[in-house]
């Protein structure tokens, strides 16, 4: 809590305002007149409530004025896309109250701007960068004497937070806001901050949108507004660097055109505020996370943990105390939407969406955090649990029957809280943290005891598990990486010398210079966005382990295809119905088929370094993956994702894979009867399991990802960027046509899983030759009318010698001749 706060007088109650239709401008009354029957909780504004309505009462000395307002969903709806308390939607805005005529203008001021010192630039700014109006409110009631303005507040019951998008998943079927079941549902009043809670109805007329709620065709949705008070402090702003991965506050700076660019970008941090700077000392404001009674006694100790390993970090950085943890007050007035508190609460979902979501606002103007907290789903706690039972006992000492040990449940929530209160702290995702370490330090307990199974918290690090022989370390993280205290020096150590944020610049660059130690290293979100072919550096991954990512793929390929072959020794348990079976064959083969894809990555591919010119160690900003990773890449995926036999499983082990057929009571299948939501009954729509095609999944996107315009003009220029050899274009196809095409024609027969590849190969291939993405090369467009005659020629020359002996394999090659020659003589289109 807020220091400032602590003297804080709770005044609030729970009172239901129905908001009727939209009623005509009052004449203002007397100030007198109209509180003498109003009821009132005085806070930072004011809130008033007559006559079913609510007012904000305002002074001359806050018109003009900036504050903070936040708003958050104030309960959730069980499933995705919307979680209580979840601050995502919506960052915090400034919002500022200016009267015209007999109005109240509420609105959100434009911060992207900036010219400080620089009044004609300040000027400049107001006219070109927009405010946003939110809302408007009849004066009401004024006092003559102090000037003081009572406004209706009826605008909050408008959708600010914007759920309508939020929530409108399926076009043509999207929720709307109905105003009729509407209605200010609760208000608090503090010194520095006011809370109010709206309950908003959203209607549709289609029955299963939303099926968590009784009648999914109304969702009550709560929406919890915070007004805030600007914070007044002594908070020094901190440059951001690309070096490090810490939030920041970005703007447009106009004050000075002798800069290099215009974006000015401050860290987004706590302000611990350490009582001297000059040595290490207590926080004088320090994080306190509050845990909400919601969260399961069971998982509360890990949870402390994970806040207080944080204390570990800022006091190597001369911070001391800066993180606390208090359970929620045995206190009715205390309340997890009031901004005062940094909450960490507990989500319980019919269909689990998330793990857990870090909860972080800040000051729009400094960059200063105001607010933290976490929101963690239920289902945290149920694969702790899960995971012992149906991976590591399994894999480690071949049983499903141990107890869980509590050190396990213990660590595994433990690396999910202390990951998002990472967040909390400012620092973004590092998803190269993972290359950090060999596989020989990952199998020593001593060493990830000591420094983790990644450089950094941050990452997405799967579990570290290795096949029953080979030692093992810890399963999860367990501690703070290198990085995290880099991470935190450079976000949170005093500088007591310095006196403005250009003075810290020298430092800041001087400790950021460390990016290219592997320890150090940092890649975020933006390094992992393969889906769109942006993405390029194979190191930068998420949810593998080790410096060598294609080594430790093969492992735990190998390791997973080995659990699927003897699932039926431990599955299903005695007396249990055998979608057992099939849920635990899904988990390894999901395990399996996540490997190809981060494979896949190094194709193509290209080592970045955001090292700055002089750093110690620097490379090159970009230098692509030598020929011979690709090939060992390439060899991967020709061996455990394109050999169709690379996850054969016997007959017997399929016939057990399905599910339970168990609809109950109001089946909506059968047509005018029951009202069963998707969440109780949604079955698959075939009973067995379909395992071709979840392989087909894979492997199309894999060959997805290759013939992107983008990988491919990767390909096609990455031999004029290396001073070493890369692959070629005719590498490319040379590999796949070998792989998936003469190889396998050279058998006696071709299963499913290969025939269904060669007809998706050349549909892909025919798509690059007559439907080819904007971007793609022209050497890729020709190789690929190359590859298409080839297969063709293979194929028919493989037909010439099965006529007869196998009519199904006969018909195959027929059909993919056709297909390879439709494409050639399709008409040409761009």
């Amino acid at each position: 809590m807020h220091r400032r706060l602590l003297l804080a007088a709770l005044s609030a109650a729970a009172i239901v305002l129905f908001a009727g239709a939209p009623r005509p401008a009052a004449a203002a009354q007397s100030y007198t007149a109209f509180t003498a029957d109003a009821q009132v909780k005085r806070g930072l504004f004011p809130i008033w409530q007559k006559g079913g309505h609510t007012y904000l009462e305002i002074s001359p000395a806050q018109l003009d004025k900036n504050f903070l307002e936040t708003i958050v969903p104030g309960n959730g709806v069980a499933q995705g896309p919307v979680w209580w308390g979840d601050t995502d939607y919506l960052p915090t805005e400034l919002v500022r109250f200016e009267r015209r005529g007999d109005k109240i203008i509420i609105l959100w001021p434009n911060w992207y701007a900036r010219a400080p010192g620089n009044s004609n630039a300040e000027l400049a700014n107001q006219y070109n960068f927009p405010d946003s109006v939110v809302g408007t409110g009849d004066i009401a009631a004024e006092d003559a004497t102090s000037g003081n303005i009572i406004f209706d507040a009826s605008s909050l019951l408008s959708d600010e937070l914007d759920l309508k998008n939020i929530i409108d998943e399926s076009p043509g079927v999207g929720y709307r806001l109905d105003p009729s079941l509407s209605y200010v549902d609760q208000v608090k009043a503090f010194p520095e901050n006011d809370v109010i809670t709206v309950s908003q109805t959203w209607a549709t007329d289609e029955a299963h949108v939303i099926d968590t709620a009784p009648d999914a065709r109304r969702l009550r949705i709560n929406v919890v507004y915070n007004l805030v008070q600007l914070p007044d402090d002594n908070y020094r702003p901190r440059y951001a660097d690309d070096r490090m991965g810490i939030y920041d506050d970005i703007y447009l700076d106009f004050s000075n055109d002798r800069r290099g660019e215009r974006l000015l970008r401050y860290l987004v941090r706590w302000n611990f505020d350490p009582a001297d700077p000059t040595r290490p000392s207590n926080a004088r404001h320090p994080m306190v996370i509050y845990i909400s009674k919601t969260v399961p006694v069971a998982y509360r100790s890990a949870i402390t943990d994970a806040c207080l390993v944080w204390n570990k970090a800022l006091a190597r950085a001369g911070i001391l105390n800066g993180v606390q943890v208090r359970m929620q007050p045995d206190d009715p007035a205390w309340d997890a939407d009031d901004f005062r508190y940094s909450v960490i609460r507990w989500l319980n979902e019919a269909t689990p969406g998330f793990g857990a979501d870090s909860q972080t606002l800040f000051n729009p103007l400094t960059g200063e955090e105001i607010r933290t907290g976490v929101i963690v789903s239920a289902t945290v706690g149920f694969n702790a649990n899960n995971t012992w039972k149906n991976v590591v006992d399994p894999i480690r000492y071949g049983r499903n029957t141990d107890p869980v040990p509590a050190k396990f449940v213990h660590d595994q929530v433990f690396a999910t809280l202390v990951h998002e209160m990472g967040h909390n702290m400012g620092l973004q995702h590092n998803f190269i943290g993972s290359m950090a370490y060999s596989a020989k330090e990952l199998q020593s307990m001593p060493f990830t005891d000591r420094n983790g199974i990644a450089s950094s918290v941050m990452e997405y690090a799967p579990l570290n598990i290795w096949p029953r022989g080979t030692p093992n370390g810890e399963y999860y993280q367990t501690t703070l990486g290198p990085y995290d205290y880099f991470a935190i020096k450079y976000g949170y150590q005093p500088l007591p010398n310095a006196r403005t944020p250009e003075d810290e610049r020298p430092t800041l660059e001087r400790w950021a210079s460390g990016w290219s130690d592997p320890r150090y290293r940092y890649m975020s979100d933006e390094d992992v966005s393969w889906n769109n072919g942006h993405a390029s550096d194979p190191r930068s991954e998420q949810g593998d382990l080790t410096n060598d990512p294609i080594g430790w793929c093969q492992v735990q390929m190998h390791m997973y295809r080995d659990q699927m072959n003897g699932i039926g020794r431990l599955w299903p348990q005695p007396a249990h119905d055998y979608e057992e079976e099939s849920r635990e064959f899904s988990t390894f083969l999901n395990s399996y088929l996540r490997c190809p894809g981060i494979v896949s990555h190094f194709i193509g591919g290209q080592y970045l370094s955001r090292a700055h010119r002089g750093d110690p160690g620097a490379n090159a900003p970009v230098v692509p993956v030598s020929r011979s990773e690709e090939k060992r890449a390439f060899d991967v995926l020709d061996a455990y994702l394109f050999n169709g036999d690379a996850l054969h499983v016997p007959a017997s082990t399929l016939q057990h894979l399905s599910y339970d057929e168990w609809a109950g009571y109001g089946y909506t299948g059968w047509p005018g009867y029951g009202n069963l939501p998707e969440w109780a009954y949604n079955p698959p729509v075939r009973h067995d399991y379909a395992l071709s095609a979840r392989i087909a999944r894979a492997q199309n996107s894999v060959l997805d990802f290759l013939f992107q315009p983008v990988v491919l003009s990767r390909i096609a220029e990455n031999p004029t960027e290396s001073s070493g050899q890369t692959m070629s274009m005719a590498d490319l196809f040379d590999w796949l046509h070998a792989s998936i095409v003469s190889k396998p024609l050279a058998r006696a027969s071709l299963p499913l899983v290969t025939r269904n590849l060669q007809l998706a190969y050349a549909a892909h291939l025919e798509t690059l030759v007559n439907k080819p993405a904007a971007g793609t090369p022209g050497d890729a467009q020709a190789l690929a009318r190359a590859e298409l005659q080839r297969i063709a020629q293979d194929a028919q020359h493989a037909l010439h010698g099965r006529l007869g002996s196998d009519r199904a394999m006969a018909a195959h090659l027929q059909n993919l001749i056709h297909a390879a020659n439709g494409s050639l003589n399709a008409v040409h289109t761009r």
